[in-house]
């Protein structure tokens, strides 16, 4: 089954690559009169608030003329990793991936998604300034890859389950769905879970059919997906801070004439920072309707120095870092970002 899975999504992508080719399309501002196609993609679903900035910069970007943009969210395009290698390929898309994935690539940039690393979202404000985030960029796109921003808050990441979960203890021998990568499956055994690795579209029939206990999820994700009808109770442990790392693939991108790849990642910076707005505002609109009207259980104030203390030996752990030296470019980073 994984194997026609892979061999269906690589002749996706050649369809996307040979799609534009095959129509002799010229981006906008080389003489070119098809509009330059493009599809925008994620996995959250239809009222996330990262699909909503999705959708949104697909508009701006059909605004300003020469773009064909379209957004494909709820993984109708495949997963993250297989957008990823997509772009890779050559096809014109975005990945809405993330630090923990592309670590992969760069270990360095990993470092975003360890637990506890940031506790405020006005943290990330001046991240895309520093010294080591353009290094970090011009890093990807040796390994071929474009980030365009990460700049879009997906949200903090909590424990999803159903039964109350205040420490660590709290979460022994419960299997919790969580993402593919060293840092996450890493992070979510430490702080004393079973982690099962699955595609976020799989993981509600799994916990409706107890092949796992629960998942971690950002709040919007939970209510866009409604693991609210499988899992009762939110435990507000903001163990993560999942931002979205907005990626085209180098092979198409430098295929486009300056201005389009200026528009590209100039709007979506400006997008994905407006989004962060709605992202605080659903947070709390989310979780106050799955309260009220399905019956959820929320645990405001869970032990989260006990979680940290759990996880934070991954900090030099080379599993999870993939080599790189987590504590030092941890203070590194908060020097350039001001935090003391």
């Amino acid at each position: 089954m994984k194997l026609v899975k892979s061999v269906l999504v690589l002749l996706l992508g050649l369809v996307l690559i040979a799609g534009v080719f095959a129509g002799g399309q010229k981006a906008a501002g080389t003489g070119g009169t098809a509009p330059t196609k493009l599809t925008i993609c994620g996995t959250s679903g239809v009222g996330d608030t990262q699909s909503m900035g999705h959708e949104e910069y697909a508009r701006r970007l059909n605004a300003l003329g020469g773009w064909d943009a379209i957004e494909r969210v709820s993984s109708e395009m495949g997963s993250t990793d297989d957008v990823t290698e997509q772009a890779l390929n050559g096809a014109p898309v975005t990945a809405a991936t993330d630090p923990s994935r592309l670590a992969v690539y760069v270990p360095e940039f990993g470092i975003l998604m360890m637990p506890y690393l940031l506790t405020d979202y006005a943290q990330l404000d001046p991240l895309m300034d520093t010294p080591l985030y353009k290094e970090w960029v011009q890093m990807l796109r040796a390994k071929g890859l474009v980030l365009l921003t990460n700049n879009c808050i997906t949200g903090w990441r909590n424990w999803i389950t159903n039964k109350p979960i205040r420490t660590p203890a709290d979460l022994n021998g419960l299997k919790i769905r969580t993402m593919g990568s060293p840092i996450a499956i890493n992070s979510v055994q430490a702080m004393g879970a079973v982690p099962i690795a699955m595609a976020q579209d799989q993981a509600y029939h799994a916990i409706s059919t107890k092949v796992v206990d629960g998942g971690e999820w950002q709040l919007p994700t939970v209510y866009a997906m409604k693991f609210y009808e499988v899992c009762k109770n939110i435990s507000l442990s903001k163990h993560f801070l999942l931002t979205c790392s907005v990626v085209t693939g180098v092979k198409w991108f430098d295929s486009l004439s300056q201005l389009q790849r200026t528009q590209m990642s100039e709007t979506a910076v400006k997008t994905y920072k407006d989004n962060q707005a709605d992202v605080i505002k659903y947070e709390k609109e989310y979780l106050d309707e799955m309260v009220a009207k399905f019956g959820v259980i929320v645990e405001e104030n869970p032990d989260r120095r006990a979680f940290q203390q759990a996880s934070a030996h991954l900090y030099s752990d080379p599993a999870t870092t993939g080599g790189a030296d987590y504590n030092k470019l941890r203070t590194e980073l908060y020097r350039q970002l001001g935090i003391n």
